[in-house]
């Protein structure tokens, strides 16, 4: 008696886990990327932060903010630096692939065959692997900024290549590299949607 060995089958609390962090690790890394809090002065007042593509001055209540290299008030910007244009592009590019792939996520129960959900599964995965290198990237470049002329003004001559000077880390820097860290989960999770079930080798054992 010839006895099938297993058949491809889909875990839906898989699907249901990695459609839920793709898309919270992609609003994180979005919002983390127009937040101009990646560093911060809190001293000599008044308080300074500054992020990929903005900067603002003061406290919550008299806070002014412009994109980074404008100057604000009376304050002057430098020229930021270059390296912060290129974090741009690569941390959002890996953001929005992030956003593409949990949306397509959704589509999983719509899909009729479990041959159509693992070659989803798997070009998702492939995207989202590129995606957490892209960010990966940015996050290591965006201390090179910190020798920039705009990273020294704001921060005192002190600061150059990763050293902040008398800036600290703020929380949207923070929030980056949690996202990322997470969506590293992300091509793993998508690699398990589809195993093989032995569920009915092991019955027909039972009746042999």
């Amino acid at each position: 008696m010839k006895v099938r060995g297993w058949i491809w089958a889909t875990s839906w609390a898989v699907v249901g886990l990695w459609a839920f962090v793709t898309l919270l690790v992609a609003l994180a890394s979005l919002a983390a990327l127009f937040t101009p809090t990646w560093f911060v002065r809190h001293a000599p007042s008044p308080p300074v932060m500054f992020g990929v593509w903005a900067w603002c001055v003061g406290g919550t209540d008299d806070q002014l903010c412009a994109a980074v290299g404008q100057g604000l008030g009376d304050m002057e910007a430098a020229l930021p630096s270059s390296v912060w244009v290129m974090v741009g592009a690569l941390y959002g590019g890996g953001g929005a692939l992030l956003a593409v792939t949990g949306l397509s996520s959704l589509l999983m129960p719509f899909l009729p065959t479990i041959h159509a959900r693992a070659a989803l599964a798997h070009v998702a995965g492939n995207i989202q692997a590129a995606a957490v290198s892209l960010q990966a990237v940015a996050l290591v470049l965006y201390p090179l900024g910190l020798g920039s002329p705009f990273a020294r003004l704001q921060c005192g001559i002190s600061a150059s290549v990763y050293a902040a000077g008398s800036c600290e880390m703020g929380y949207a820097y923070m929030l980056a590299l949690v996202a990322t860290g997470l969506a590293a989960y992300c091509p793993v999770l998508a690699r398990l949607i589809t195993y093989k079930d032995y569920s009915d080798y092991w019955s027909n054992l039972n009746y042999m």
